[in-house]
């Protein structure tokens, strides 16, 4: 059965039960009510940070907007995090797409931000949080690669660039320069909710 076709009348309350449990309509009223929550404003970045993901959380903030009236329409997004990274292109695109928008955007780590996810945690343009005993993880960038030794070098010269980039961005979202992010980042550095706001990480403790 397709999306599109007519639902069947049920034939008793129990079947009826049932047809709603598992029509194509229901499935698709749960898709579009899990893609935001519009009375909070909220979007959950849970998972690894990907391409999919970094496109899922532009339909979301489209959507929220576009479903707002001239009361909220200057609210702040809140994205709440708990994700283990990922893709650091990804992580930029989110960083850059952030900084674009009219609205403020909340960044609240709930549980971890590692990696990719902790740059993204910074990067809030409205409040940065952090519940209590959340978890948040910098390091630098990690890859597998292989091939010709030209394709090689030129590989690792674009993530020493991508490295400089992230350290720059830390630098003018936090309390420390970049140096300071370079020498931490070359091991996994894990960091307190205390020593977050201590870095101006984040701006508050929840």
């Amino acid at each position: 059965m397709s999306l599109y076709e007519e639902k069947p009348k049920a034939i008793n309350k129990e079947d009826d039960k049932e047809d709603d449990i598992d029509s194509p309509y229901s499935k698709l009223s749960d898709i579009l009510s899990n893609l935001v929550d519009y009375d909070d404003s909220v979007i959950y970045l849970n998972g690894d940070i990907t391409s999919e993901s970094m496109v899922d959380f532009m339909i979301k903030v489209r959507s929220i907007i576009s479903n707002r009236d001239e009361k909220t329409k200057d609210d702040p997004i809140n994205v709440i995090i708990n994700s283990d990274g990922g893709d650091v292109y990804d992580m930029l695109g989110l960083v850059d797409y952030i900084e674009s928008l009219s609205v403020k955007v909340n960044t609240i780590c709930r549980g971890k931000a590692f990696s990719a996810a902790a740059i993204l945690l910074a990067h809030g343009t409205g409040t940065r949080m952090s519940s209590k005993r959340s978890s948040v993880m910098f390091h630098q960038s990690s890859s597998f690669i292989g091939g010709k030794m030209g394709d090689i070098s030129a590989y690792v010269d674009n993530v020493k660039t991508i490295e400089n980039i992230v350290y720059a961005l830390l630098e003018a979202k936090t309390k420390k320069d970049a140096s300071w992010w370079k020498d931490k980042m070359k091991t996994d550095f894990f960091a307190t909710p205390e020593e977050l706001l201590e870095y101006g990480v984040i701006d508050q403790i929840i």
